[in-house]
């Protein structure tokens, strides 16, 4: 399959820090996700609000390191997902070379984090889980250089021909899902077919995960090109937001000016309005007049389609055949050649392998079989890690279903929320 993209594949690679007060929040970012605002602004767009508790998990405190893998929102102008691994660590403050001051605690977290076009979760998580361990033993987080070589470094190995090997599939066991489930492996690969609510959920988030990734691997293409729209969601509007548009309040002051003007009618005016209480009175004609009116209805259409199939059949069959050719090209010409999605048909490479193409519908890069599935699309998500910040995304109307992945003990509490819970710890 031929490579079509030019663009880097790493965006950004980010710091994330616990602070005593402020919480979790980007202390560094490479190149700056706000190009105006510097290396070391924590401000961020309001797509990847969420990116601070994504990276640096609940309960954090819990385990010495461990391995995130998250989905981030396109930005405006972008369309695809950003995915997101993070390898995060902590230390005892009193081993640090260098302390500033807000260090307060005994102990130090710290998230190292990249974020890239290409859902190469694996590959990227072997590299980085060594740099964090590296960036960790200067003892002093002011030395950035180390991550700035990890973004060139990781620029020049990657690349969209990666997706095509086995690295995609690097730390994922598929040997060992069907172990652990067994049979039910068939359960939840039909529910993913049926895009029903999947919440997962284990401890440490490594596990959690790997799982949810192992089973996406087992559709054809899913993991390389099926996610690209699975982070996509239209925010939902308030309540207030939405009765206070002026569309809303002229709708209700014209109800309320017709509702007012029926109260002030008079008896002999409402005498002959129906009430669905009373009983069928056979006296009056109100009910044969319908009758009528539904009959001549239909006797009027019926006289129409005779009189239409009629005329067909007198036709002659070369004015058939010319009517036939103007429905052909008036049809063909509803497609417009510069939409963007053209009808094409797949061809086949000089080495026999199916090439990509954009699907018609989907928008997905599809092989020749029509694969990968168009499962994550409109609005149908994909989270492999759901922060405890995003919980308000499982009863969005605007979220259709999800498969997603969670440690905090709240999301399996509120079980009516999803319809399978996977408790993989079980």
């Amino acid at each position: 399959m031929e490579c079509q993209s030019k663009e880097e594949p790493v965006l950004h690679i980010v710091v994330v820090g616990f602070h005593h007060k402020k919480g979790c929040q980007v202390e560094f970012s490479y190149p700056p996700i706000i190009p105006s605002a510097g290396h070391d602004s924590s401000t961020l767009p309001e797509e990847w609000k969420y990116l601070p508790f994504l990276a640096l998990p609940d309960g954090a405190h819990n385990h010495q390191e461990d391995t995130v893998y998250f989905h981030l929102p396109p930005l405006d102008g972008q369309l695809k997902c950003v995915y997101g691994v993070s390898c995060y660590r902590q230390m005892e403050a009193k081993a640090l070379k260098k302390r500033e001051a807000d260090v307060t605690r005994e102990t130090v977290q710290k998230s190292v984090c990249v974020l890239s076009r290409l859902p190469l979760f694996g590959l990227i998580q072997a590299k980085l889980q060594l740099i964090t361990h590296a960036y960790f033993e200067e003892k002093d987080f002011s030395q950035i250089s180390i991550l700035k070589e990890l973004y060139d470094h990781m620029n020049r190995s990657l690349n969209c021909t990666s997706l095509e090997g086995s690295q995609i599939y690097l730390s994922l066991s598929a040997r060992d899902l069907i172990l652990h489930f067994k049979h039910k492996v068939l359960v939840l690969f039909k529910l993913i077919l049926l895009e029903k609510k999947i919440l997962f959920y284990v401890t440490p988030v490594k596990r959690l995960v790997e799982t949810l990734m192992t089973i996406l691997s087992l559709f054809p293409g899913m993991i390389e090109y099926g996610l690209a729209d699975s982070s996509h969601y239209q925010t939902r509007r308030s309540i207030s937001e939405d009765f206070s548009s002026p569309e809303i309040i002229s709708a209700d002051e014209e109800s309320l000016s017709l509702f007012s003007t029926d109260i002030t009618r008079t008896p002999k005016e409402n005498e002959h309005r129906y009430d669905v209480n009373d009983p069928p009175d056979q006296s009056k004609p109100c009910n044969s007049t319908l009758d009528t009116h539904y009959i001549d209805a239909r006797a009027e259409q019926q006289n129409l389609l005779d009189s239409s199939e009629s005329e067909w059949e007198t036709l002659e069959p070369h004015v058939m055949d010319e009517k036939e050719s103007k429905m052909d090209i008036g049809h063909l010409e509803m497609f417009d050649a510069d939409s963007g999605l053209p009808i094409t048909v797949q061809p086949q490479s000089a080495t026999g392998h199916g090439t990509l193409s954009t699907g018609l519908v989907s928008g997905l890069q599809e092989d020749q079989y029509g694969q990968p599935l168009a499962i994550f699309t409109k609005g149908y998500l994909c989270m492999p890690y759901m922060a405890l910040q995003q919980h308000h995304l499982l009863s969005d109307i605007n979220v259709r279903g999800f498969v997603s992945g969670a440690t905090n003990v709240l999301f399996r509490q509120q079980r009516h929320l999803s319809d399978a819970v996977v408790d993989v710890s079980l």
